[in-house]
């Protein structure tokens, strides 16, 4: 069973209204598992930084976000990039971040696909990400990726406790 805080979390980390975000939360564990960490960067998200976020349900993700609300995530499994917009945003009363997806993309975590925003708890977020590398190495604002990576591949740029954090 989830303490109240961690349901709060549960509830925000897709959308405090499900029904309106068009979206699933992600499974409890992945939350509890991202929950119980501390903050290494407080002032995420911020334009002009890519970031590698890790939960046991995605792997590590690599999301470069750019000034201007848009992004692009290398995302696991994936042979090309994925575009998205990003937002700050109030939700309920809490921060939070907010993401738009392509409406032919396909979260396979939460079994969603893209389209409206959908809205996480800022803290929550904050907490999934390990490590960050300054500008756009990758190159991920053209679209391409690099090469195709697995779940439990973090491209050796990142700094972060890899002990800590691995599949």
């Amino acid at each position: 069973m989830l303490s109240g805080a961690k349901t709060a979390l549960l509830a925000l980390a897709c959308g405090v209204v499900p029904v309106l975000t068009g979206c699933a939360p992600p499974p409890a564990s992945a939350v509890t598992e991202v929950a119980s960490r501390g903050i290494a960067f407080p002032d995420y998200p911020q334009g002009g930084w890519t970031y590698l976020s890790f939960s046991g349900a995605h792997g590590f993700q690599v999301n470069y976000l750019a000034a201007n609300g848009r992004a692009w995530l290398w995302y696991p499994g994936n042979s090309a990039g994925v575009p998205e917009e990003w937002k700050l945003d109030t939700v309920a009363g809490q921060k939070a971040v907010c993401w738009r997806h392509p409406s032919n993309s396909y979260n396979p975590v939460t079994k969603q696909t893209g389209g409206p925003f959908a809205c996480q708890s800022l803290a929550l977020s904050q907490r999934s990400i390990v490590a960050r590398v300054a500008g756009d190495p990758y190159g991920l604002s053209s679209g391409q990726i690099p090469y195709k990576r697995a779940k439990c591949d973090a491209p050796a740029e990142f700094a972060f406790d890899r002990n800590r954090f691995r599949c």
